[in-house]
């Protein structure tokens, strides 16, 4: 059977002790396989057979709080990140830049 290969870049960042929870998720969609995640580039990359698999991966990632770069967030459906370690970081970032200035 031919799969597809999808790379998706995600618009929140991660970080590689969450990313095992993401791909577990991942990994609960029939027919999703191997499944890589590369924090430093806010990117995953997996095999998906139909487009239906590849189509709810996107929402599993939506869910998780990490839409595809270009996809549009509103109130409605807006979920903060999985990973509160890449959020802490920004907000010390953020916190160190203002107090620098």
């Amino acid at each position: 059977m031919k799969t597809g290969l999808a790379k998706i870049p995600v618009q929140n960042s991660f970080c590689a002790s969450c990313s095992h929870q993401i791909r577990k998720e991942l990994l609960k969609i029939e027919d999703i396989s191997n499944v890589h995640l590369f924090p430093t580039e806010s990117l995953v990359v997996f095999n998906f057979v139909r487009a239906n698999e590849l189509s709810t991966a996107l929402n599993v990632l939506t869910d998780l709080g990490y839409p595809q770069v270009g996809d549009r967030i509103n109130g409605r459906n807006h979920h903060p990140p999985y990973c509160t370690c890449t959020r802490m970081k920004q907000k010390n970032t953020y916190l160190y830049n203002r107090t620098t200035v």
